[in-house]
């Protein structure tokens, strides 16, 4: 029976690719990211390696970063829509005279 490995390189590749996409604000481009990455992480098993610890670590730092700068876009993105929620209330309260 041969071993199916996970591809991890293509995984940390995948995972800096969301991260600068993060970075860039370029939401699709991180859904679309995650999307492909997912099943490269689910198929396979992890080589019994050092590298492979080494590649696991940088995709979960990663992956932190990421989930940080999309908790900051999360919470501009409220900010945003409260303000023109507000501005929507202002104008038909205006109209309303």
């Amino acid at each position: 029976m041969t071993d199916v490995w996970c591809d991890l390189p293509r995984a940390l590749a995948l995972t800096e690719s969301m991260h600068a996409a993060a970075s860039d604000s370029r939401w699709e481009d991180l859904a679309e990211l995650e999307a492909e990455r997912d099943p490269v992480l689910h198929t396979g098993t992890m080589r019994p390696a050092p590298e492979t610890l080494e590649s696991l670590k940088s995709i979960m730092l990663l992956d932190g970063l990421i989930k940080d700068l999309v908790s900051v876009a999360r919470d501009e993105a409220a900010v945003a829509w409260e303000a023109s929620r507000r501005v929507r209330r202002a104008v038909a309260a205006y109209s309303s005279f």
